[in-house]
């Protein structure tokens, strides 16, 4: 478990990962784990059942389908902010990335604090790949047509996903938690609804009592709109 929430999401995520495992591959048995640190051995063991419904989930679309909402509810609890790609990127192919995204809003919305963070996460790796076809049109900031056309057909979702960070952030009263929750949107004006910038400015008094912990938050004056590629990629 991490230091930024006062929850456990382990044993959950587990129980979810075995039950889906169990319908899509009931055959399938995890590696004998190594001896050693038992928290390292169950640490393996939950990588390990989350690459095989990951691979399972990528041969076969239909299966993410069918268990989209499960899936979804897995993501919320994953903690990992890098192999938790391997059940989200099949899942945004199989249901479309706006379905995704939708549901990790409504974790931040309405899930408890650390769901919060793990759904934020998720975010990281549902966005657009926006592509550029060369360094010069990178260094330009010039994504082909079709990937800066993807990004606009979400940016509706962008604006509802920072202002569930925003409110998050605010509500949070677990400093680490909160901390994490910063990642999630910019302290700027203008990306908020007039009838929100009194919430923007609580945040920012938040901010500023605590200027080193949230010195990228303060510091932070652009939004993310997709991850990054030169040379050819899906969107």
């Amino acid at each position: 478990m991490g230091g930024w929430t006062s929850g456990d999401l382990q044993a959950e995520f587990e129980r979810r990962l075995d039950d889906l495992l169990a319908e899509c591959c009931p055959d399938w048995q995890a590696p004998e784990p190594l001896s050693g640190d038992q928290r390292l051995v169950a640490f393996r063991q939950r990588n390990a059942k989350r690459t095989q419904l990951g691979d399972v989930l990528t041969a076969r679309p239909d299966v993410a389908v069918a268990a989209a909402g499960r899936l979804l509810d897995v993501i919320a609890c994953d903690e990992d902010l890098s192999r938790n790609r391997q059940l989200i990127e099949p899942l945004v192919t199989a249901v479309g990335r706006r379905t995704v995204q939708r549901h990790l809003i409504s974790v931040i919305e309405t899930g408890p604090e650390h769901k919060k963070v793990c759904a934020m996460h998720a975010w990281y790796w549902s966005q657009v790949t926006l592509v550029y076809e060369s360094f010069q049109d990178f260094d330009a900031r010039r994504p082909t047509p079709a990937s800066r056309a993807a990004a606009a057909d979400v940016a509706d979702l962008r604006g509802q996903y920072r202002i569930a960070c925003l409110n998050a952030f605010v509500a949070c009263q677990y400093v680490p938690t909160r901390e994490r929750l910063a990642d999630g949107f910019l302290l700027v004006d203008e990306y908020y609804p007039p009838h929100l910038r009194d919430l923007v400015a609580r945040a920012l008094a938040i901010a500023e009592a605590d200027p080193h912990r949230y010195k990228n938050l303060l510091a932070r004056q652009d939004e993310e709109i997709g991850l990054d590629q030169i040379g050819s990629a899906s969107t």
